[in-house]
C-alpha cells in the first residue's frame, strides 16, 4: 500500500513542480515589471487608428498612453507582416526617435508618443495592419495605400543663399552617389532647384563662383516623393572676379581692327584693382585695352568696388599683310590673389573684289567677219584669293564665239588675267547694233561687262549697190534720149 502511494507521489512531483513554477512567475511578474519597465496595465488610445496615404508618404499616428498601474518605464514595440515589416517605422517625441517611455501612475497624467510610418514610393495599393505593444497594452493601426508611384523618380529640393539670406542664382548643385557623379542642376533666381533622382542615398556639392564650395550631409530620395534638405548657406570669398565676354569669337576682314567687349565683375567681399594683359599676340600685331569703344587711350589696370562691374574694350590691330587663318588669344586679368583668363578667338578673312577692264566697249564689224575682244579680270580684294575663274559669253542667236583661256585656277590679291574672245556674227544678219555680255564667274563672286557690237554691210555689197545704181541711171538716160523727142 505504501509502495503504491509512493509511486503516485512520484507521478505528481513533476505536475506540482510545474504548478509551483507558474505560480511563482505569476506572483513575481509585477515586481519584474517594476524593475525591467514592463507593465501590465497600459492603455493605448488613438483617435484615428486608420489612415489613407499615397505610396511614399508618411502616416503619423498620435498615441495617448495611460498607465493604470504604478509608475514604470515601458518598451515601445511594433510589429507587422509581409511588406509592412520592411517599412521605415519609428516612435518619435517631436523630432527625436525614442524606444522607451516613462509613464507616471494614474490616468491623470497620460503621455503622448508618435508612431511615424514611412512607406516606400513603389509600395503596391492595399491595406496593411501595424501592431503596437506597450507593456500589456496593444493597439492595431492600419495604413491604406491608395496610389502607388512604382516606376517614378523622387525629387531633390533645396535653396541656396548667402550669409545674409539672399538667394544665389546660378549655383551648381552636383549630386553624387557613393562618390560617383549622378546629375546636376543650377539654382533659379530664387536660389532653388528641383532635381529628379532615382531612389537611394546621395550627397550634394554646391559650387558658385566667388563663394566657398559646400557639401551636404547624406540624404535619401524616395520614389514619388520630394526630399527637401532645406537652405544651404554659402560663404563669399574675400577676393574674386568674374571675367566674361558676350562674343569671345569673332570674324574680321583684312584691314579691320576687331574689338572685343569684356566685362569684369568684382564678386568678392573687398574692393580690388585689376591688372590687364594679353597672351598669344603675334609679334607684328598690336593690342590695347580701352574704357570706351571709340577711345584711343590705353589702360593697364582697373579699380572695381566690391559687388560692382565694369565694361572695357580690347582692340586688336593686325598688320596689312596679315595671314588669313584663325588666331587664339588669352585676355589676362590679375587680381590681388590670382589671375583670371578669358580665351578669345579671331578668324581673319580676306575681302573679295573682282574688277573687269577693257580698252574698248564698242566694236564695229562687217557681216560674217570676226571681232576680237580683250577683257582683263583683276583681284582687287584684300587678302582673299579668287578661285576657279571662268568666263561666259551671252550673244544673239546664231553668233559664234571662242574664249582663251577658258579657265583660270586662281588669282591672288593684285594679280590679273586677260581673256581674249573672238566673236563672229552670221553673214546674213541685218546690220544694226547688238549687245554681247561677258560674265566672269568664280567660287567667291561674279562680275559682268556689256559690249556694243555694230554690224555693218560688207564692202562687196556696197560695190554691188553702186553698180546697180549706175546701171539704172544709164538705162533711164538711154530711154529718155530714145523716146524723149517723140
Amino acid at each position: 500500500m505504501k509502495a503504491k502511494v509512493k509511486a503516485k507521489a512520484r507521478k505528481l512531483v513533476p505536475i506540482l513542480t510545474l504548478f509551483l513554477f507558474f505560480l511563482t512567475l505569476f506572483f513575481l511578474s509585477p515586481a519584474a515589471a517594476q524593475i525591467e519597465g514592463v507593465g501590465k496595465r497600459v492603455e493605448i488610445r488613438c483617435d484615428f487608428p486608420a489612415q489613407k496615404i499615397e505610396a511614399g508618404d508618411t502616416a503619423i499616428f498620435e498615441l495617448l498612453l495611460v498607465n493604470n498601474g504604478k509608475t514604470a518605464t515601458y518598451n515601445l514595440r511594433w510589429w507587422a507582416y509581409r511588406e509592412a515589416k520592411n517599412w521605415d517605422i519609428k516612435f518619435e517625441d517631436g523630432e527625436k526617435e525614442v524606444y522607451k517611455v516613462l509613464l507616471p501612475e494614474g490616468s491623470s497624467s497620460p503621455k503622448t508618443v508618435t508612431l511615424a510610418v514611412e512607406t516606400p514610393g513603389d509600395e503596391k495599393v492595399g491595406e496593411s495592419p501595424i501592431h503596437v505593444d506597450i507593456g500589456d497594452g496593444r493597439i492595431t493601426l492600419y495604413v491604406k495605400i491608395t496610389e502607388t508611384h512604382k516606376g517614378e523618380k523622387g525629387t531633390l529640393a533645396l535653396t541656396v543663399t548667402d550669409k545674409d539670406g539672399d538667394s544665389i542664382k546660378g549655383a551648381t548643385v552636383s549630386v553624387y552617389k557613393r562618390n560617383e557623379f549622378v546629375d546636376y542642376a543650377k539654382t533659379t533666381v530664387e536660389g532653388k532647384i528641383e532635381l529628379e533622382l532615382e531612389k537611394g542615398e546621395y550627397t550634394a556639392e554646391i559650387v558658385k563662383e566667388g563663394y566657398h564650395a559646400k557639401e551636404t550631409k547624406d540624404f535619401k530620395i524616395r520614389i514619388g516623393g520630394t526630399t527637401d534638405i532645406g537652405i544651404i548657406s554659402l560663404e563669399q570669398k574675400e577676393f574674386y572676379a568674374e571675367v566674361s565676354s558676350k562674343s569671345p569669337s569673332k570674324t574680321s576682314m583684312v584691314g579691320e581692327n576687331p574689338v572685343y567687349q569684356i566685362k569684369i565683375k568684382n564678386s568678392g567681399k573687398a574692393d580690388d584693382t585689376y591688372g590687364l594683359d594679353i597672351d598669344g599676340l603675334p609679334g607684328d600685331w598690336y593690342s590695347r585695352y580701352k574704357e570706351t569703344e571709340e577711345g584711343k587711350e590705353d589702360i593697364s589696370e582697373l579699380f572695381i568696388g566690391s559687388g560692382e562691374g565694369k565694361t572695357l574694350y580690347l582692340e586688336f590691330v593686325p598688320p596689312y599683310d596679315v595671314e588669313i587663318v584663325e588666331y587664339n588669344f588669352t585676355s589676362l586679368v590679375q587680381s590681388s590673389t590670382g589671375q583670371y583668363e578669358l580665351n578669345l578667338t579671331l578668324k581673319v578673312r580676306g575681302s573679295y573684289e573682282l574688277r573687269l577692264y577693257s580698252r574698248r566697249l564698242s566694236y564695229e564689224v562687217k557681216r560674217g567677219e570676226r571681232a576680237s575682244i580683250e577683257l582683263t579680270a583683276s583681284n582687287a580684294g584684300k587678302g582673299g584669293t579668287i578661285t576657279n575663274i571662268k568666263p561666259e559669253i551671252s550673244a544673239p542667236e546664231g553668233w559664234t564665239a571662242t574664249i582663251n583661256p577658258k579657265e583660270v585656277t586662281s588669282l591672288k590679291p593684285g594679280e590679273s588675267e586677260t581673256f581674249t574672245m573672238k566673236i563672229t556674227p552670221p553673214g546674213d544678219i541685218t546690220p544694226s547694233d547688238y549687245k554681247v555680255t561677258v560674265k566672269i564667274k568664280s567660287d567667291q563672286l561674279e562680275e559682268e561687262e556689256d559690249f556694243r557690237i555694230i554690224v555693218e554691210e560688207s564692202s562687196n555689197v556696197a560695190l554691188y549697190g553702186v553698180v546697180i545704181i549706175v546701171i539704172v541711171i544709164l538705162a533711164l538716160a538711154f530711154m529718155f534720149r530714145k523716146y524723149g523727142r517723140r
